[in-house]
């Protein structure tokens, strides 16, 4: 009878620990009810998720172990749930620009501010991410022990003395802390004897950064402001030269293809000691550079991306900046060139470099296909409302979305004021700091005056047409092929006029000569 009951016991335990599990997740029923609770406790994290999610699916027992695991924990840490495909949850849906699944976000305190959840997806890692956010940014340290210990256990660390904790300068490197603290530890002294390396002959405030690994101790000799504090930590917290394909790599990459920084990369044949140096010197010349290798064996993902060709050259050379969409490239370089290159490209004397197709011969379809080369003057020169996808070949949302696509350019084959198009994202770089793809496929409606507007509804055709009605600032056309035909019929009245003039004036010459003649 003892056995069965404790099997009984066993049994009920293991039915009711995913039980409780979930319980501990807050499940959110409306944007009111997710203000009411991080009104009542100063940190909550929300996952955004949708039913049919595999990702989603994946990640909910994790998160549910999570929250068990941090019951209790102090200081409080409140995991939530909000399924973004509820109906009443479309509020909090749109006021977070929830556009994938999962989002999760961390919510300190303050509806209005949210910041993004860039941890783990599995329970240990989420647990161990969770209760280094929840502690402040920032750290006091009072030892040069302490600062050791800080240094030793940092993969990063940004070190500032600061003579009080009251002034400006304080509130700056706070905000900056804030700010990167997912990727870099923050600590400050207020007394400069703790520094090794501000002992003697050092005003506040004084900021050195340390890595794990590396020499370099890049110290922050800018304004002391917000923005340019900001730019600088983030920059020289990645590694002088990020390797593309090595173990920490993707971590790095990420964050130097997030930040809105040039970044000069660097496609070689092979990893060579006079191009590492240069590539170090132009790291450490350039606070907000971030600089990439790919060797031809190892990156050839980011080789393909970017759509270079070596060709039996031994380095390519192309700095990006994303604050324009600009790319510029130097093909069959040397790494000598690194510094002119540079220079070239801050005194902006360099060419723009776009990866794109040919146009097509023949693009007379229903949908104008669109390339790098022609997307300026097509779209934002040609005086037309335009109605562009973007896709991938690969992408099955676009593969599905095609033959609507197709339907809805035929509507508008009586229009000439309306294109409706498609540009290959995959194999065309988008010439535009104005529009943003970053999946697929992105549904993009730019005026005849140049405005953009993305669209996210619904994907029918009688939906996108729509919107199209709505959205247009032309009046309708006439049939491409009768204004064709009307330039046709211009240009050749245009030449018989040109000819009846140029026949009058040689026979008025020819008057003139004869008249001439008889005087004499």
């Amino acid at each position: 009878m003892a056995r069965i009951a404790i099997a009984l016991l066993l049994v009920l335990a293991c039915a009711w620990r995913p039980a409780a599990a979930a319980e501990d997740v807050v499940t959110i029923s409306g944007l009111s009810q997710l203000e009411e609770l991080v009104k009542k406790h100063p940190f909550v994290v929300a996952e955004f998720y949708a039913p049919w999610c595999g990702h989603c699916k994946r990640l909910e027992p994790e998160w549910a172990k999570a929250a068990t695991t941090l019951k209790g924990h102090d200081p409080e840490i409140v995991l939530a749930k909000v399924d973004a495909t509820a109906k009443e949850n479309e509020e909090a849906k749109s006021k977070f620009k929830i556009g994938g699944f999962p989002t999760i976000k961390i919510f300190r305190g303050d509806l209005n501010k949210p910041a993004p959840y860039e941890g783990p997806r599995d329970e240990p890692g989420i647990v161990k991410y969770l209760k280094k956010q929840v502690l402040p940014a920032y750290v006091k340290l009072e030892s040069a022990k302490a600062i050791k210990a800080a240094r030793d256990d940092a993969e990063v660390l940004v070190l500032a003395y600061l003579e009080d904790e009251k002034g400006e300068e304080f509130k700056t490197f706070t905000q900056v802390a804030e700010a990167l603290r997912n990727d870099i530890d923050f600590a400050y002294v207020t007394d400069h004897k703790l520094v090794e390396e501000c002992k003697t002959d050092c005003k506040s405030p004084f900021v050195i950064m340390f890595k794990a690994g590396e020499s370099e101790q890049p110290r922050y000799e800018g304004k002391f402001e917000t923005a340019l504090l900001r730019t600088w930590a983030s920059a020289k917290s990645l590694p002088l030269v990020i390797k593309f394909g090595s173990q920490s790599g993707n971590k790095h990459l990420q964050k130097a293809f997030s930040a809105n920084s040039p970044r000069l990369i660097a496609v070689a044949k092979a990893e060579s000691a006079d191009l590492m140096e240069q590539l170090q010197q132009a790291s450490k010349a350039n606070d907000d550079l971030a600089v990439i290798l790919a060797e031809e064996t190892t990156g050839k993902r980011l080789i393909d991306y970017y759509g270079i060709k070596l060709e039996g050259k031994k380095l390519v050379l192309m700095i990006e900046d994303p604050k324009i969409s600009a790319k510029y490239m130097k093909g069959d370089a040397k790494a000598s060139d690194i510094p002119e290159f540079l220079r070239e490209f801050k005194e902006g004397a360099l060419e723009r470099w776009l990866k794109s197709e040919e146009p097509p011969a023949d693009n007379k379809g229903p949908v104008r296909v669109l390339t790098g080369k022609t997307f300026e003057e097509e779209v934002f020169k040609g005086g037309k409302d335009t109605f562009i996808k973007f896709y991938a070949p690969w992408c099955g949302h676009c593969k599905k979305l095609a033959p609507t696509w197709e339907e809805l350019g035929a509507e508008f084959t009586h229009d000439s004021n309306v294109v409706v198009a498609k540009l290959d994202a995959t194999t065309n770089d988008i010439p535009s700091p104005k529009i943003s793809v970053r999946g697929y496929p992105t549904l993009v409606f730019v005026t005849a005056k140049g405005d953009v507007i993305s669209y996210s509804g619904d994907r029918t055709k009688e939906a996108l047409l729509e919107f199209v009605g709505q959205k247009r600032t032309t009046k309708p056309g006439k049939p491409a092929e009768e204004e064709e035909e009307e330039e046709e019929e211009e240009t050749a009245a245009e030449k018989a006029a040109a000819d009846k003039a140029e026949r009058e004036s040689t026979d008025k010459a020819k008057e003139k000569k004869e008249a001439e003649h008889e005087e004499l």
